[in-house]
Order: structure tokens, then C-alpha cells, then sequence
């Protein structure tokens, strides 16, 4: 059996069949070792360890790169290997050693992955693109659970693969008979005893072939059977959904209210599967025409509208935004980004804060793009409502609002965004010190000067790269004070960095007096400051366009401490720039 994967990369190739295929092979083999290696170390560490941990996501990313080759792959499981394509790719730790089954070797199915799954009857498995992300943590403790507790009264691999509902994990087996049952030989042989049957393989004692009819009366000549082979091979391809749907949207516009309050609750029964299930263009689609019957021209009965009214106030729920999230999240490739777009389009200004919140908290960066642009969008016609947000006690939203307020540039919203840095969470208050550098108003900018003094060294060295984004002198007198305070001295390289580079630009020739005394100054006692703060103080003069800033960096330029002399080096290069 060839996978239609496997094909469309054969025939992609460009003549070079032999190479692709074996790409795929190479592919395939590395992944059944990996997972074979992951199960055996799944029974050494009883599922908990960093070097499991390890090893399972080397497995991970081996399958991705797998599935990024073709997106699905079958095996067939004899008793001692894995084969695919008729060649084998996985024949276990076992096939390799002689004695297997000698002294010691208990178990066989503890080294060989293919004695394991052959011995509980399963016959064939076809991975998913998809697999990798949670089912093959699932499949792993499965199959460590039957091998851990093989010989004790415990149900079967085949039991405990029913009981779960398998995505992207495909197999078939063969189910043992019961015992003492006989299946009768052929041409009159004795009978004999049967271990198992395939379940999936069994045929009819009979079979039915279209030359059966050939010579009956009004059979189908060739040129009629091709014909009939195109209409059945267009009706499978026929999208049922849009069909369907389009013909519900016909009974709702020739239909009287009652029929069209009954096609509105129909749809809205149907909206949370289809979300649910990852077809976003199928709920944008109803999505859109409902859209265009509301506002067509004709003038729907009240019920219909608050049918319709409840239908998009479902959306605005933040539980369904979560929901949505998540299942989009598990799809992966298998959803677009302008599917969800397109989605997220008809939303109503309502479910701008649930938008928000999903936009702060989702781990997928292409969600989080796709939803903050949607969010963006919904906030441009609902300025009002996106300030409301800032004040939420929720601070995913409270934060997702404020960035959107200065990428909006709602300079009204400032004094808003302010407040949020006495917020205690301090991914909030970076937030808004991010949105009070993007809305550039001299209430924004004095709200920055206190961020500087912030607990969180995030906030505090956002604050000082804003403040010297907008050219804010008043900042300049805080930042002297902060140069010569013990807590810059304590604090990490960044943000030493980015407080004197902040001094440098604000204060201009006024600071080099003070950065060139902590450069080259000594103490009373003749110490010099630390080779760090001195590198800083060299890297804030380089902001300064002026002689005597380059006068100082030039007394420093052959210091005996090669960190001073590389900031040094910089800071002068920068100045001639």
C-alpha cells in the first residue's frame, strides 16, 4: 500500500522518485527509533524524569520534521519489525543482538516496540500531522502502562486504545477468536484452530464484479461508466456544508418570520460546532450572510432580529473567544491565519476585552497576531469602548487595552494608561509604560519619570529607553540621581546600560562633566569606579554629539581594562557615525 502523501511527494520530485522516497524513509525511521527509544525510557523512568522530558521532545520535533515531508505516514507491524512500503524501518534493539530470549531476557516486548504492539494484535498504524502535539504523550503512557503491567489482570493495548477517541492516530488489529474456535480449511482439509481473525480484513465468501452484468440488456457501455465515475468522484468532493447552508439561507429570505426565527436558531445551534471543530470558513460564511440579511434592505420581524441579536452576543462571550483560542491553538497549520481573520472580522465591539485577553495569554504567536490585528480593527469604530477596558480588573485586558490605546495613538485615554502603573502586576505596568511611549504627550512623558524608580527592572528600563525615545529633559535630574545610586550599581547590565545611554541623550553636553567623572574620575582615596559602570559611563558619553564628550572617551581609550576600552572603542565609532 503506497500513502497518497508519499505519492504527491514521488511525483513532485521531478523524475528523482528513488531519492524523494528514500528522503521519506530516512524521515520515517529516524521518528518509529525516537518513539521506540521515548517508550523504553517511558518504562525506565516510570514517566517521570528531566531525561525523559529530554528525550520525548527530541521525538517531538523529529516527527515535525516528518510531517513537514508529508503529512502522514503508515506502518506495518510484523512480530519483530515496523515496515513501510514493504521495507523495513524500526526492528528494535533486539533484531540487532543474537540470544534474544536466552537467559535474562524475560520480556522481549520490553526491548522491541513491534513485539509489543504485534503481540496485542495490532497489525498497522498511521500517523497524523498532529500526533506529536498531545496524542503522542497518550500513546507513550499507554504503551508503557501494558508493558509495566503484563501478566496481571489488566485490560489488553487494543482495550485501552478503544477508550480513547484518536485524532491523528490511525490503526487496525486483528481480534483473537474464542477459545477453542475453528475456522474450516479449503478443498476439504481438517480443520484448524484460528488465533485471530482480522477484523478489518474479513471478505465475503462471494464477491460481485461488474462483469457479472456485462451481458445483461441495458448495461453501461465505457464511455458511460467514465462518465459515471466523474459524477461520483464531483459528488464526493462537493462541499455538503455550503450547500446546505445556502439552501437554509434561501428558506430564510423566501420564508415568514416564524421560519426564519427557525433557520436563525438553527444556525446558532450550529456556530459552536463549527468553532469547535476548526472550520472557520464555514462559520464565516454564516457569519457574513447573516450580516448581509440583516442589513439587505428588508426589514426583518423582532424576533428575528433579537435572534439574531442573541446569535453575535454569543460571540462576545469570553468563553467562547477562549474556546475559540484553544481550538485554533490545537490545529495548528490546519488553520489559516486569514480564516481566523476573516472570522474574527464579524465579530461584535462587545467581545473587544475577550479579544484582548486571548491576545495577552495565547502561547501561539500566530494567534496572537491574527486576534490583535482582528482586536485592532474592532477598536478603531469603538475608541470609547476600548478605553472602558483600561480601568478592567481583569489584567490581561487591562494591558492588551493599553498597547492598543497607543498603537491607536488615543491620546485622550493617557491619563487612563497612567494609572495602570501602580497596577501590581508588573506585566501590566510594562504595558502601559510601552503605550505611554506611543501616545508622545507631555502628560504620557511625566508619567514615565516615575516608572523609572519601578520594583520590576523591566518596567524600570522600559521606562528610561521611552523617556529617551521622546527627548524628555525634564527626566534628566532623576536619572543623574539614579547614576550615582546604589541601586544601578547592583542592578544588571541592561539596565545600567540603558539609563546612561538615557542620561546621555536627555542631558547632552550639560551630562558629560558627570559621565566623564565617573569614566576617568578617581575617589579622594584614588579608586576608580568598577570597570562595568565606567564601560556604561563611555557608552552614555557616545550619546553626545559635542568635543568634550569626545575629549573624554579619547582619555579613556587606552585604559589598562579591556571592557572599558571596548565601550570605549564603540562609543567613539558611534559618534562618528
Amino acid at each position: 500500500m503506497t500513502d497518497s502523501a508519499t505519492e504527491t511527494l514521488i511525483e513532485s520530485a521531478g523524475g528523482a522518485p528513488d531519492g524523494a522516497a528514500a528522503d521519506v524513509r530516512a524521515q520515517v525511521q529516524d521518528a518509529l527509533r525516537g518513539l521506540a527509544k521515548a517508550w523504553r525510557a517511558h518504562l525506565l523512568y516510570e514517566g517521570n524524569s528531566p531525561a525523559l522530558d529530554r528525550i520525548v521532545e527530541g521525538v517531538r520535533e523529529s516527527l515535525r520534521r516528518t510531517f513537514g515531508v508529508v503529512p502522514f505516514f503508515t506502518v506495518a507491524v510484523e512480530e519483530r519489525e515496523l515496515t513501510w512500503e514493504g521495507i523495513s524501518v524500526y526492528h528494535g534493539e533486539d533484531a540487532d543482538r543474537p540470544g534474544f530470549g536466552g537467559a535474562g531476557r524475560s520480556d522481549p516486548a520490553r526491548e522491541n516496540l513491534a513485539f509489543t504492539l504485534y503481540r496485542d494484535g495490532v497489525r498497522e498504524l498511521s500517523f497524523h500531522r498532529g500526533f506529536e502535539r498531545e496524542e503522542m504523550d497518550e500513546l507513550l503512557s499507554l504503551l508503557a502502562r501494558v508493558s509495566r503491567l503484563r501478566g496481571e489482570d489488566q485490560d489488553d493495548l487494543l482495550t485501552l486504545l478503544w477508550d480513547r477517541d484518536w485524532y491523528h492516530l490511525r490503526y487496525r488489529y486483528v481480534e483473537a477468536l474464542p477459545e477453542g474456535a475453528v475456522v474450516p480449511a479449503p478443498s476439504g482439509d481438517p480443520a484448524q484452530p484460528a488465533e485471530a481473525q482480522p477484523r478489518e480484513e474479513v471478505q465475503l465468501a462471494s464477491t460481485v464484479s461488474p462483469d457479472d452484468f456485462r451481458g445483461a440488456l441495458y448495461f453501461l457501455d465505457a464511455e458511460e461508466l467514465r462518465r459515471l465515475e466523474g459524477e461520483l468522484a464531483r459528488e464526493m468532493r462537493r462541499d455538503l456544508w455550503t450547500d446546505v447552508l445556502n439552501a437554509l439561507f434561501d428558506r430564510m429570505e423566501d420564508g415568514g418570520a416564524l421560519r426564519q426565527e427557525q433557520v436563525v436558531g438553527i444556525l446558532r445551534d450550529l456556530l459552536p460546532i463549527l468553532l469547535g471543530s476548526g472550520k472557520l470558513d464555514t462559520a464565516g460564511l454564516i457569519l457574513g450572510e447573516l450580516v448581509k440579511i440583516a442589513t439587505g434592505g428588508r426589514r426583518l420581524a423582532g424576533p428575528v432580529m433579537k435572534s439574531l441579536r442573541t446569535l453575535f452576543d454569543q460571540l462576545s462571550d469570553s468563553a467562547t473567544v477562549a474556546e475559540l483560542v484553544r481550538t485554533v491553538e490545537g490545529a495548528g497549520a490546519a488553520v489559516s491565519e486569514a480564516s481566523l481573520g476573516s472570522l474574527l472580522s464579524y465579530f461584535p465591539p462587545e467581545a473587544l476585552g475577550p479579544l484582548l485577553k486571548a491576545a495577552e495569554t495565547t502561547a501561539s504567536p500566530t494567534v496572537r497576531r491574527t486576534v490583535q490585528t482582528a482586536a485592532e480593527r474592532l477598536a478603531e469604530g469603538a475608541r470609547e469602548h476600548l478605553a472602558r477596558l483600561l480601568p478592567d480588573h481583569d489584567d490581561a485586558v487591562a494591558a492588551g487595552a493599553a498597547r492598543l490605546v497607543g498603537r491607536l495613538r488615543v491620546t485622550t485615554a493617557a491619563g487612563d494608561v497612567a494609572r495602570l502603573l501602580r497596577r501590581t502586576d508588573a506585566n501590566t505596568r510594562l504595558a502601559a509604560v510601552e503605550a505611554l511611549q506611543e501616545l508622545r504627550s507631555p502628560n504620557a512623558s511625566e508619567a514615565l519619570e516615575g516608572a523609572l524608580e519601578d520594583a520590576d527592572p523591566r518596567v524600570r528600563v522600559a521606562a528610561a529607553r521611552a523617556l529617551a525615545t521622546l527627548r524628555w529633559a525634564p527626566a534628566k535630574a532623576k536619572l543623574e540621581t539614579a547614576l550615582d545610586g546604589k541601586r544601578l550599581r547592583e542592578a544588571d547590565l541592561t539596565e545600567r546600560i540603558a539609563f546612561f545611554e538615557a542620561y546621555g541623550q536627555l542631558a547632552g553636553a550639560e551630562g558629560v562633566t558627570v559621565l566623564e567623572r565617573i569614566l576617568n574620575g578617581r575617589s579622594w582615596l584614588g579608586r576608580r569606579e568598577s570597570p562595568e559602570i565606567r564601560a556604561c559611563a563611555a557608552r552614555g558619553l557616545g550619546k553626545i554629539r559635542h568635543p568634550a564628550a569626545e575629549k573624554a572617551l579619547n582619555a579613556a581609550a587606552a585604559d589598562p581594562d579591556p571592557v572599558v576600552r571596548t565601550a570605549v572603542s564603540h562609543a567613539l565609532k558611534s559618534q562618528r557615525q
